[in-house]
């Protein structure tokens, strides 16, 4: 009989940031590496296993000579660098494409500081994992995952090592940590029995992990002398040896194909990481899509005018990104300190972005010829970076050289110098009004971009004015235009009715629309052993509804709430609820004031309708869930299906920066905040030995929903395109009269059918070219096409695929080539 094998695995998990900040785990991944080295020469046999490009490029920096041994012992097969990635990322909240680009820099560091790239993904403590991560783990060069959370108690798997198959049928062999990734100073006996009894039988090896981690620290002599003893003591029972996450799986995947299957999400630990914390959410969610702005308009600013692209400051950004998308960062469950570093940190990754992107808007910008023929005014060039054409609302305040916009006659124009209807707004500045000679002018209008290009819109005094027709009112407490009648209700706030004019159906249920609640919340940060939040605490009232505009194309009501609990609970919450001339949308903008503690805050939708399914987005996909009221993660978006009156119904919640909601029968929640203690765990802490607490999610804070009732299929609301709008709006870029050699429309780059997304577009990485990176949103399979500067490109999708085009140009044209993830030839 064949005896069974433990690779133990020595490793040293360490929190950059957690209950410290990064100046102490950058201190820390110095001291952990020098113990490892020390360890590894103390003990001929002892491996070691170690991720995070992070901790590498630290010791490169700092110790350039400890790194050098480190590498020497990569090279003697003793040191093993795993994961691959910057960091160890929470592993729902990043977009996929933020995914990528953890593998791209992370692999990368790896391969210039090591000399390797690891096949080995590791994430060991993240909060659980997103359905379609083994595809992007199969694109990244990665054909194993190894992991801990959830464990046996919050999810049943069908073993230790299993098959981990995504929507589209990528699969990766898993395997799941048995008791812990790390271990104390007592004897490993009961550990390594543990491993040995979730083995599966079809396998002879298993992986016992252990060292001292958190704040790192590694194997130590008294557990390496420990794992010696039960060697030499048990050897006729089991092999006990020192090894890797990559020799075990050298061992194990020529049997994947026998091991048993688990598809979807790995769910769920910790489900009240996706909420806590609404201003670093916000803050990533900004950064994020700021970058990947920054990218598509760096790429169009090359191809259109030969500008230079920017790689190495869009990496550093990415780099700070993938940095703070740490699970415990990006979890909202570290100390505030650390906390506060990182909404610094993004905000300068975001601001740096959206230079990089200017800069090569006014690139573009300078070669448009925007002169017209007026002659005097200005412009604005509107760039769009999408993969289909924007048909949507802009708004804009044009320079008017302090002019009154009506006294003076300005008007808006297309590049044709047709008359574009638009409406004026209220203006962000408090300065001026609109009874004065002179102010800032806010338009909103209806804008026309192409798919991956721009287009020119001018202003110009001395115009004659051609007032819009009126499609879209306000009146009271109602709201209407051609497609949808919203009626508000005064005393709440809630929308207690929204009817479809089509098809004459009232798609609110009887527990309204926008209903503000305040739920119990004594969990902790993380909300261990907590799958949803219930109890009601109270409701926020309406002291004051009133009409702030009412047309041609714009109508709204600006709301005031109020919320005052005994326990000195209180919020101030200020909606302005839009709808727009040819939109099938409300939008929802917020600002809210919040003191509290030990509470959820959730905006409730009730949906008209029976059977109802909810769909959410994940990355670069989406997935279906049960609507059993459990707290769950989803990104842009997330809806709920269902039948009214023989007919197919539904509502989509769309957002700026909210990561987490629920659905329960015919009600969707979007959660808004929880305001625990930072940092708060419990047990082991019991709430109040602390004199003081630093508490989340509290004073001001804004962000934007859009409501999207749809009739019919959801794939059919345009439901990813308008989510990918309202996180990636078109771009701005202000512009005098001047000549030039590019006309004043053009696009570059268009997908159809819009089944299928546009992800990136971006400077490929290495060698020069154009990157495109194109995903199948539907879950169906599709027949595309790619318009591409003149040419066109068939592709074939099949469900949930994700597609990397290498596109360079030849003699010949243009040469698009499909690639993986880490932008190059398969093998």
């Amino acid at each position: 009989m064949t005896k069974n094998t433990v690779h133990m695995i020595g490793q040293a998990h360490l929190d950059p940031v957690w209950l410290w900040t990064w100046t102490e785990g950058r201190a820390e991944a110095l001291a952990t590496g020098q113990s490892a080295v020390d360890r590894l020469e103390q003990f001929p046999e002892f491996q070691f296993t170690r991720g995070e490009a992070q901790v590498y490029r630290w010791i490169a920096e700092e110790n350039p000579r400890l790194l050098a041994r480190i590498r020497e012992l990569v090279g003697a097969g003793r040191w093993h660098a795993v994961n691959g990635m910057v960091i160890q990322p929470d592993m729902n909240l990043p977009q996929g494409e933020s995914f990528v680009r953890q593998f791209l820099l992370g692999k990368r560091v790896m391969r210039d500081l090591l000399g390797v790239e690891p096949r080995v993904a590791y994430c060991v403590d993240s909060f659980g994992h997103a359905a379609t991560l083994p595809q992007i783990l199969r694109k990244c060069g990665c054909e194993a995952y190894v992991f801990m959370r959830p464990g046996p108690h919050e999810m049943d798997l069908p073993g230790q090592a299993f098959r981990w198959t995504a929507p589209d049928g990528s699969s990766v062999l898993a395997f799941r940590i048995s008791g812990a990734y790390g271990s104390g100073p007592q004897d490993h006996s009961g550990h390594i029995e543990n491993a040995l009894g979730a083995k599966p039988d079809l396998l002879a090896d298993t992986m016992c992990f252990f060292g001292v981690g958190n704040h790192g620290g590694g194997p130590t002599v008294a557990q390496i002398e420990n794992i010696r003893s039960i060697a030499a003591r048990r050897a006729k029972e089991f092999n006990l040896i020192f090894s890797s996450p990559a020799a075990y799986f050298e061992r194990a995947l020529p049997l994947a194909g026998e091991l048993p299957e688990a598809k979807g999400e790995l769910y769920y630990h910790a489900v009240g990481c996706y909420a806590a914390n609404s201003a670093l959410k916000r803050a990533h969610r900004k950064a994020e899509c700021a970058l990947l702005a920054a990218e598509r308009m760096a790429a169009l600013a090359y191809l259109l005018v030969g500008a230079p692209a920017p790689v190495e400051q869009l990496d550093e950004h990415w780099w700070s990104l993938c940095f703070n998308q740490f699970h415990d960062i990006l979890g909202g469950c570290t100390i505030k300190a650390g906390a506060d570093d990182a909404i610094q940190s993004l905000g300068a990754a975001a601001q740096g972005a959206a230079e990089i992107a200017n800069s090569a808007g006014r690139a573009i910008a300078a070669r448009i010829d925007t002169r017209g023929r007026t002659g005097a005014g200005g412009c604005v060039v509107l760039f769009n970076p999408a993969g289909q054409d924007f048909q949507g609302y802009i708004e804009y305040e044009p320079w008017t050289e302090w002019q009154s916009w009506e006294d003076m006659g300005w008007e808006l124009m297309d590049e044709t110098g047709q008359a574009v209807p638009y409406q004026r707004v209220q203006a962000d500045e408090a300065l001026t009004n609109r009874s004065d000679a002179f102010g800032i002018n806010r338009l909103v209008w209806r804008a026309d971009i192409p798919a991956g290009g721009y287009r020119v819109y001018r202003f110009a005094p001395e115009q004659e004015h051609r007032e819009p027709g009126r499609r879209c009112w306000a009146n009271g407490t109602v709201l209407e235009n051609e497609r949808l009648r919203v009626e508000i209700d005064a005393t709440s706030g809630n929308i207690r009715s929204c009817l479809d004019k089509a098809c004459g159906l009232n798609l609110v249920g009887p527990g309204g629309w926008n209903t503000a609640l305040a739920l119990e919340d004594t969990s902790d940060t993380w909300s261990h052993g907590v799958t949803h939040f219930g109890v009601e605490a109270g409701r926020f009232c309406c002291t004051k509804a009133q009409v702030v505009d009412s047309g041609p194309l714009q109508a709204s009501l600006l709301l005031e709430r109020e919320l005052d609990l005994p326990d000195g609970t209180r919020g101030r919450w200020t909606q302005q609820v839009i709808l727009r001339e040819g939109e099938k949308e409300i939008l929802l903008r917020n600002w809210l004031n919040w003191s509290g503690r030990f509470k959820t805050v959730k905006l409730a939708f009730d949906l008209a309708a029976e059977g109802v399914r909810s769909y959410q987005h994940i990355p670069f996909g989406w997935v279906e869930r049960p609507c059993d009221e459990s707290e769950r993660a989803a990104q842009f978006w997330f809806l709920g299906q269902g039948m009214l009156q023989g007919q197919a119904v539904g509502l989509a919640v769309l957002n700026d920066g909210k990561y987490s909601c629920d659905v329960s029968g015919s009600m969707l929640r979007q959660t808004v905040l929880r305001c625990p203690p930072y940092a708060y765990h419990s047990p082991p802490h019991p709430y109040g030995i602390k004199p003081r607490y630093d508490w989340l999610d509290q004073g001001e804070q804004e962000f934007t929903l859009a409501l999207r009732p749809f009739v019919g299929d959801w794939r059919a609301a345009g439901i990813q395109q308008r989510a990918n709008e309202i996180n990636l709006p078109p771009l701005a870029v202000t512009q005098h009269l001047h000549g030039g050699d590019l006309a004043p429309t053009a696009g570059l780059v268009r997908i159809s059918p819009d089944q299928v997304e546009l992800t990136a577009l971006k400077p490929a990485a290495e060698g020069g070219g154009t990157v495109l990176r194109l995903a199948e949103r539907f879950g169906e399979p599709v027949q595309a096409q790619l318009d591409w500067q003149g040419q066109t490109f068939g592709l074939a999708f099949g469900p949930f695929e994700v597609k990397t085009l290498l596109l360079s140009r030849g003699r010949a044209g243009w040469r698009a080539e499909e690639v993986n993830m880490l932008e190059r030839k398969e093998g």
